[in-house]
């Protein structure tokens, strides 16, 4: 299965574990909670910008 990230708190599932997902330019986003959900769509470029800075060379996403 693959893994995935929640690119607001950091925290890292296998696909299928968490319930809560946003759709942003293309791809699929999975969070722990809808905190974090929440936060992702009011700012979600910041937040990617911040995961990749704080996960160099990680993609969130099962897709790649």
């Amino acid at each position: 299965m693959a893994k995935v990230w929640d690119v607001v708190c950091g925290m890292s599932a296998e696909k299928g574990e968490w319930e809560s997902k946003a759709e942003y330019k293309g791809k699929t986003y999975y969070f722990c909670c809808d905190g974090c959900k929440g936060a992702f769509e009011k700012s979600p470029d910041y937040h990617l910008e911040n995961f990749a800075e704080e996960h160099p060379g990680v993609d969130p996403t099962p897709e790649g």
